[in-house]
C-alpha cells in the first residue's frame, strides 16, 4: 500500500470552493506511454453508455468468498488478491453481483468487520479499484449516524472516477437525492453526467439548477440534453415572461445538446421539440449576445435544413435574421485580434461558417504562441508563404533533439506531450509541401511515438507522389535516415511502410 491514500491525495488538492482543479491527477497514478489514457470516469462511463456492462459472475463469486473469510477473521489478508482480480475484470463488471450476493446472504457476516474493511478500502487504499469496492460495500450499511463517513464519501465523489460509485451508494440513504445534488454541483465530467442522470427534481432549487447549470459538462453536453430538458421543465421555462442572461445561457446549452444525438437520444425523443425550438429562437432574437451562443444558432440552422418538422421554414427564417446581423462579423474580428480570448476557438469556427477570410489573424495568433495554437494551422497552411514561415518557426522553437529520443512503440510521449501533439499537427500539413520542414520529418522518424513515425512516412510518400520521384531523389538525407531507422523499427506495420518507401521488397 502506498504511503499516501487516494482519499488523502484528494483532500490535499481541494481548492477554496471545495472542488478538485481541472488538471488534478493522482500523484502515484502514472500511465504507461503504451496505454490508452482515460480522463477520470471515462472508462466506466463509456462502458455504461455505449457497450453495456457484462457481469463476471465467476470473479464476483471468488471475491465474495475472499471478503467473507476476511470479515469472519476481522483481517485484510485477501486485499492484494482481491485487487488483482478487480484489475483483471474491472470493478464495474463485478460490483453489482458482489453486493447482491452479500444482500441475499449475510449469514455469518460481522457487520463491524464489514464496516471496518470497507472503510479501509475506501479511505486508506491507493488502488482505485479497491476504493470503488469499498464505496460499494459502504452503500450496504446504515450510515445515518455516521456523518463523518458520509462526508468522506462526498470527498471521494469529487474525483470523477468514483462519483458513480458514491452516487449508487447514496441511493440507499433516506436523504440520498440531497446528497446527490451536492455532488452534482461540484463535478464537471463523467461524474456530473452520472449525477444529473440520477438526480430527481424534487424542489424548485434543483429544477432551476438543472436548467441553468445542469447540462454543460467537460465531456459532451449531449449526454444530458434530454435529461435536463425533461427534469428542468424546459418548455415551462421557455414560456416565462422574463428570462435572465444566465437562464438563457442554460437553455441555449440544453437546446444545442438536444440537437446532437450521437451519444444518446435527444431532440427526436423530446415531446415538445417543435414548440421549444419556436420559443427558443424568438427569445434568442432578443437575448443572444456572445459568439458561443451565436455558434449554437449556426448549429441549429444546420440541423433545421434537413429536419422534418412542420415549422421548419419559419424557424429557418428566424435563424437567418439572427445570422445576417453585421455584429457577428465585427465580434469575430475583435476576438481573433486577441488570441488569449476564451472564445477564440468558437470565433475561428464561426468565421469559417460565415466564409470570412481570417487567415492573417489566425497566422498572427499562431506566431504569438505556436504550440498552444497549433490546432489552427490547417487554416493558414493553405497559404504557402504562411506555411513556409510557420514551418521555420516550428523548426526553431520545438525542442527537436529532446523529442527525437529513439525507437519505441508508444501511443503517447512520456514527456513534452504538447510539443509532440504540435508536431502531429504540423506533419499533417507538410504533406502538401515537398521538401519543406525536413528537420521536423527527421525528428518524427526518431520519435518513440509510433504515430509520429507513421506521420513522417506519410509526408515522404506524398512528396514522392507530388514530385513523381523516389525518396532518394526527393531527399537523400531523409532516405539515408529512413534506411537506418527501418532496420531497427519495432512496429511491423510501420516497418512495412518504411520498406515500401525505400523500395525494399
Amino acid at each position: 500500500m502506498s504511503a499516501q491514500s487516494i482519499y488523502g491525495a484528494i483532500c490535499e488538492s481541494l481548492n477554496s470552493e471545495g472542488k478538485l482543479p481541472n488538471d488534478f491527477s493522482l500523484p502515484f497514478n502514472k500511465t504507461s506511454p503504451n496505454q490508452l489514457r482515460f480522463i477520470p470516469g471515462a472508462k466506466d462511463g463509456i462502458g455504461i453508455f455505449h457497450f453495456g456492462v457484462k457481469s463476471s459472475e465467476e470473479v464476483s463469486k471468488k471475491i465474495v468468498k475472499l471478503l467473507k473469510n476476511d470479515w469472519k477473521k476481522g483481517s485484510i489478508s485477501s486485499q492484494n488478491e482481491i485487487a488483482e482480480l478487480l484489475r483483471e475484470c474491472s470493478t464495474l463488471s463485478v460490483i453489482d453481483p458482489i453486493l447482491d450476493s452479500i444482500r441475499q446472504d449475510r449469514k455469518g457476516i460481522d457487520i463491524d468487520n464489514l464496516f471496518d474493511f470497507a472503510c479501509r478500502l475506501a479511505f486508506q487504499s491507493s488502488d482505485e479499484e479497491l476504493v470503488k469496492l469499498g464505496i460499494g460495500l459502504l452503500g450496504l450499511l446504515d450510515l445515518s449516524n455516521k456523518q463523518d463517513i458520509i462526508d468522506k464519501l462526498l470527498v471521494l465523489a469529487l474525483y470523477e472516477e468514483f462519483t458513480l460509485y458514491v452516487i449508487v451508494a447514496f441511493s440507499n440513504y433516506q436523504n440520498g437525492n440531497d446528497l446527490l445534488f451536492k455532488i452534482a454541483q461540484k463535478v464537471d465530467g463523467w461524474g456530473k453526467i452520472h449525477a444529473v442522470e440520477r438526480l430527481e427534481p424534487t424542489s424548485d432549487e434543483i429544477r432551476e439548477w438543472i436548467l441553468r447549470k445542469g447540462c454543460a459538462n467537460a465531456v459532451m453536453n449531449a449526454y444530458l440534453g434530454l435529461e435536463c430538458a425533461n427534469k428542468g421543465n424546459l418548455i415551462g421555462a421557455l414560456h416565462q415572461d422574463t428570462i435572465d442572461n444566465e437562464l438563457f445561457e442554460g437553455i441555449s446549452v440544453i437546446i444545442d445538446a438536444l440537437l446532437d444525438e450521437g451519444p444518446v437520444e435527444g431532440i427526436s425523443a423530446y415531446e415538445h421539440a417543435e414548440e421549444a425550438l419556436q420559443h427558443y429562437l424568438q427569445i434568442a432574437s432578443e437575448h443572444i449576445e456572445t459568439i458561443t451562443q451565436f455558434w449554437r444558432i449556426l448549429n441549429l440552422q444546420s440541423w433545421l435544413i434537413s429536419a422534418q418538422i412542420a415549422n421548419r421554414d419559419e424557424l429557418l427564417k428566424i435563424c437567418d435574421d439572427i445570422i445576417n446581423r453585421e455584429v457577428w462579423r465585427k465580434m469575430v474580428l475583435e476576438i481573433l485580434n486577441n488570441p488569449d480570448d476564451k472564445q477564440f476557438f468558437y470565433a475561428s469556427h464561426v468565421a469559417s461558417r460565415l466564409n470570412m477570410d481570417v487567415s492573417e489573424l489566425i497566422f498572427k495568433a499562431i506566431k504569438q504562441n505556436p504550440v498552444e495554437h497549433c490546432v489552427y494551422i490547417s487554416i493558414v497552411y493553405k497559404n504557402p508563404e504562411y506555411a513556409n514561415e510557420l514551418t521555420k518557426i516550428y523548426e526553431e522553437i520545438l525542442p527537436l533533439d529532446d523529442m527525437a529520443t529513439g525507437m519505441g512503440d508508444f501511443l503517447f510521449a512520456e514527456s513534452l506531450a504538447h510539443e509532440h501533439n504540435c508536431l502531429d499537427f504540423v506533419l499533417q500539413e507538410l504533406k502538401n509541401y515537398p521538401k519543406m520542414g525536413e528537420k521536423l520529418v527527421q525528428t518524427a522518424l526518431k520519435s518513440p511515438v509510433t504515430r509520429e513515425r507513421n506521420g513522417a512516412c506519410n509526408v515522404m510518400e506524398e512528396w514522392c507522389k507530388i514530385l513523381n520521384q523516389n525518396l532518394q531523389t526527393v531527399s537523400p538525407d531523409l532516405f539515408s535516415l529512413l534506411k537506418e531507422i527501418a532496420d531497427i523499427e519495432v512496429n511491423p506495420d510501420t516497418k512495412n511502410i518504411m520498406k515500401k518507401l525505400l523500395n525494399i521488397n
